[in-house]
This record gives structure tokens, C-alpha cells and sequence, in this order.
């Protein structure tokens, strides 16, 4: 074994098991990495790191700026925003799959 990466010889082990069969989608000989499709990326996976993304910025900005801001009203307009944006993304893919 001159390569770390290469599979051990077990015996009795043909090396023909389903770990050695290419994958669903992917070309022989091509490289897998990119031939392998991905899944979409989920609404609301955008949707919350978009909140965490905006939380961070007003923390930063209101700091700096020495700002009042008022957390409660912010947090609820903020879900509100986040609530606004899972229901138009649900509905679009929806209405995409249609």
C-alpha cells in the first residue's frame, strides 16, 4: 500500500461490493466531486442564516454607532420579516414544482 488512501485488502472481500459501483448520476472516469448533483438549497435554511446574518450586522452597527435600539420591536420585526420570507419561498417552490 503506497497510497494512505487506497482501501485495504480484507480476505474474502472480492472488491465488487456497492461501495465500488458508481454513483446514481455520475459519469465513469469523470470526477465525482463535480458530477454528483446537489440537492437545493432550502428556503429556510436562507431565511435563518439571513436573520442570523442581519442580528450580527445591528448589533455591530448600533455599538459603533452608539444608537438606541429598542431589542423587543426589532425581534419581532425581524421574525416577522423571517416568517414573510418562508411562506413567499414555500409558495414559489410550489408553484415552480407545478
Amino acid at each position: 500500500m503506497n497510497n494512505p488512501t487506497e482501501p485495504l485488502g480484507f480476505p474474502g472481500h472480492s472488491g465488487a461490493g456497492p461501495e465500488d459501483t458508481p454513483l446514481k448520476g455520475t459519469r465513469q472516469g469523470a470526477d465525482s466531486t463535480n458530477s454528483v448533483a446537489r440537492p437545493p438549497v432550502r428556503v429556510g435554511t436562507l431565511v435563518w442564516g439571513a436573520v442570523v446574518v442581519v442580528i450580527g450586522i445591528l448589533v455591530l452597527v448600533t455599538r459603533q454607532a452608539g444608537l438606541p435600539l429598542d431589542t423587543g420591536q426589532t425581534s419581532m420585526w425581524l421574525l416577522f420579516g423571517a416568517g414573510l420570507a418562508m411562506v413567499a419561498g414555500g409558495a414559489v417552490n410550489v408553484l415552480r414544482r407545478k
